[in-house]
């Protein structure tokens, strides 16, 4: 019995191990790579805002992630059993850690692979048809997928980026 659950344990840490997602710091204009796929953020507006009596500094952000692998990416359009990601096609999410979220302002944004189609002919009635069935999700190389964000911080203050990286099965 204890040699069943040592075993079952086993099994969950190295599946969380593999759907754990990693949190990389981020410096303005200093872009990471991480497994061939680059992230960073730009800064393409800044200004001072008032609410309330209270002054915040306002920032537009772009978001990105670059594929500079040397190869496209193809990802599985699968679920797995332990894994609580929503959206299967989830890159990288950016979190802003000193955003406060306030006057519809964002926290966070996200960069999301494209749909991946092919064509596949099925017999209906007896005739033979083709559709377009989404077989994953595709990063090409070289690419960059990008989301445009704004954040309020405290006036003074630079937005600090955080960005978890989604390890997304690849297809081989």
């Amino acid at each position: 019995m204890l040699r069943k659950t040592s075993f079952l344990i086993s099994i969950l840490l190295i599946v969380y191990s593999y759907n754990y997602a990693q949190i990389i710091d981020l410096q303005e204009k200093q872009p990471t790579t991480e497994n061939g796929i680059e992230y960073g953020y730009i800064i393409k507006n800044e200004q001072i805002k008032s609410n309330k009596g209270e002054e915040y500094s306002r920032y537009e952000i772009t978001l990105y992630a670059t594929n500079k692998s040397g190869c496209s990416k193809l990802y599985a359009d699968k679920k797995y059993i332990l894994s609580s990601n929503d959206n299967p096609n989830l890159i990288a999410t950016f979190n802003c850690t000193n955003a406060n979220g306030k006057r519809l302002t964002a926290k966070s944004g996200t960069v999301k692979a494209k749909d991946f189609y092919v064509s596949v002919t099925v017999k209906e009635n007896g005739k033979d048809v083709n559709q377009n069935v989404k077989a994953g999700y595709f990063f090409r190389n070289n690419e960059t997928i990008k989301d445009n964000i704004i954040v309020l911080v405290p006036k003074g203050e630079r937005p600090i980026i955080q960005c978890t990286v989604n390890n997304l099965p690849e297809l081989q």
